[in-house]
């Protein structure tokens, strides 16, 4: 690869913060760090329309002694093959100058038995919030890119308004940029592996991913679709591999939100009233949310049902006649209600608005009057009971199985 490649791929987060994986004892989170940063830029290079043939990891004599080197080389090839569409050879390069670190003496962590993933998003927030109520020992992780540091004052707000008086320490970990050449589909990846830092370092047994069911299982409209895959069940199947094969012991992903809707997440979040801080939007070069693109969209029509201030018409009329592209994830991970709510939440959101009096252009008219026939008001009236009365709950016994 040439030399702009090879600075891009092999470019580990440059913020001192970091340096405290240079403690000596610190062998296996520096060389999970150090693989997730490399696999997330190796994506990059893709994105970029550049291609990766081969990639070398440096890794600790003791990863190489204790870890099973080819299982998780497999592992990861797999992962890259699925994502990228490409095969990338990955090799493992023992590097004796980590045995010169020294002790950082100054170290110290707490045990606590569960690490909740945390962007500042609407699913992130409710998610910790919701956890903390549910698990007591509860600490936060948030990955900061340093070419997104309005995602950095997000955090800081929801940590100072909600979570420092909940008592959820957030800890932070600096990683490589995102850069802007569209989707960045190994970013759950990264996280879930950064997170698996932590759980090290905390001695956890669990690894909470807090995303909403329809953006799990996001389903294409068309064959070559790009779609969000940041926590796709498989990706999330083989980041636990891989997190296992590091830590040499079980441990557990739960997706506690996995079979609820955004309204569901809003309306199930202890506290409410922090929403307004939150980010949804696809790009955080703002900070504000631009109310037009998809995570915008959902975000707004959650809201609504929820009655919080802050693909549908296929699904509830034609499910048996959409192609199978556009309800494969449905179908193989057996989805079918959740969607149909999913569904359900947009019409529901434009019956509200109809009802405050706000006008509709013809198209959305026409889809809503299809349904209205199909269905009925009734339905649309109990779909909002429902989401209001908290129906549908959080599952904490779901897990990257």
């Amino acid at each position: 690869m040439n030399k702009k490649i090879k600075d891009i791929v092999y470019t580990i987060s440059p913020n001192s913060k970091m340096r405290f994986l240079n403690d000596k004892y610190l062998w296996m989170e520096r060389d999970i760090f150090i693989l997730a940063s490399i696999i997330f830029n190796i994506e990059t290079v893709f994105r970029m329309k550049e291609k990766v043939n081969q990639v070398k990891i440096s890794i600790s004599e003791e990863t190489a002694e204790l870890c099973n080197l080819t299982a998780l080389k497999n592992e990861i090839m797999d992962l890259l093959n699925y994502v990228l569409m490409y095969d990338v050879e990955v090799i493992f390069e023992v590097n004796q100058e980590y045995s010169k670190y020294k002790r950082d003496k100054d170290l110290e962590f707490n045990k606590c038995n569960n690490v909740c993933l945390f962007s500042g998003g609407i699913d992130s927030f409710s998610g910790i919030v919701t956890c903390k109520k549910e698990y007591k020992d509860i600490e936060g992780l948030f990955v900061a890119h340093g070419d997104q540091p309005r995602g950095v004052n997000i955090v800081s707000t929801l940590y100072k308004n909600a979570l420092e008086k909940l008592k959820i320490p957030i800890h932070t970990l600096y990683a490589p940029p995102m850069k802007r050449y569209g989707y960045s589909q190994l970013r759950g990846f990264l996280y879930c592996m950064y997170g698996a830092i932590y759980m090290s370092l905390l001695k956890a047994d669990n690894l909470l991913v807090t995303e909403c069911g329809p953006t799990m299982y996001q389903p294409k409209f068309s064959p070559f679709d790009s779609v969000t895959m940041t926590t796709h069940p498989y990706v999330l199947k083989r980041t636990k591999n891989i997190i296992e094969l590091f830590l040499r012991r079980k441990v557990h992903i739960i997706t506690p939100f996995e079979n609820l809707t955004k309204a569901e997440v809003f309306i199930n979040s202890p506290i409410k009233n922090q929403f307004q801080f939150t980010h949804s939007c696809i790009s955080l070069g703002t900070g504000r949310n631009c109310g037009h693109c998809y995570g915008c969209v959902v975000r707004k029509i959650g809201s609504i049902i929820a009655d919080l201030k802050d693909t549908a018409h296929d699904v509830l009329l034609k499910y048996e006649t959409m192609n199978f592209t556009s309800k494969e994830n449905i179908f193989i991970y057996k989805k079918q209600r959740l969607f149909k709510r999913f569904a359900l939440d947009t019409f529901a959101a434009i019956y509200i608005l109809k009802e405050k009096g706000f006008q509709t252009n013809p198209y959305i008219e026409n889809s809503y009057e299809a349904v209205i026939n199909k269905l009925g008001i009734k339905k649309i009236k109990e779909r909002i009971e429902n989401v209001r009365s908290g129906k549908f709950i959080p599952n904490f016994d779901k897990e990257v199985n």
